[in-house]
């Protein structure tokens, strides 16, 4: 709902790099309104280069990082206090192409009305390639989703199984 809303609000397309579903109908279905306001998705697994390219032309690339990560291509990062399979593509390009890193959550209020907020999350400093700083930066985006997780818990999709790969 975000980037759909977001995206006819400010009159900007997006591209998301999307998880695909299991199941095909659903993964099928959830796409299709995930373009309704235009949008574009790259799932994951989708070329590099291209986000490379889209980087290069100013386009804007959304990761949902709410959902759990696999374990073979995934940080190991805080989130609640466990150190947990967390996608790790934002912060490798952020650091690679020093991009602005921008947080974006809606949540639905009292009144059955939505507001979306963004945060720029600070990194820098933060500079250079290395697991280390992956690691750093990829732990103070889940600090932003733990945030508003906290704020409003009743909203956040629990059933994406966050928790599924965690690390002691």
């Amino acid at each position: 709902m975000t980037a759909f809303a977001s995206s006819i609000l400010l009159g900007i397309n997006f591209y998301s790099i999307v998880k695909q579903q299991t199941n095909d109908a659903v993964n099928k279905k959830m796409n299709e309104y995930r373009e309704l306001g235009g949008n574009k998705i790259i799932e994951i697994g989708g070329s590099l280069r291209k986000m490379y390219s889209l980087i290069k032309n100013n386009e804007i690339i959304c990761f949902l990082m709410d959902q759990s990560a696999h374990s073979d291509y995934s940080i190991y990062a805080d989130f609640f206090g466990q150190k947990t399979a967390t996608f790790a593509g934002p912060a490798k390009m952020a650091l690679k192409f020093r991009t602005e890193l921008v947080f974006v959550y809606g949540y639905r209020k009292d009144d059955y009305s939505y507001l979306i907020r963004t945060e720029k999350i600070d990194y820098e400093d933060i500079t250079g390639m290395s697991d280390e700083n992956i690691t750093e930066l990829t732990g103070r985006i889940n600090l932003m989703i733990e945030k508003y997780v906290t704020a409003y818990s009743d909203q956040w999709l629990w059933m994406h199984r966050r928790f599924k790969h965690v690390r002691k």
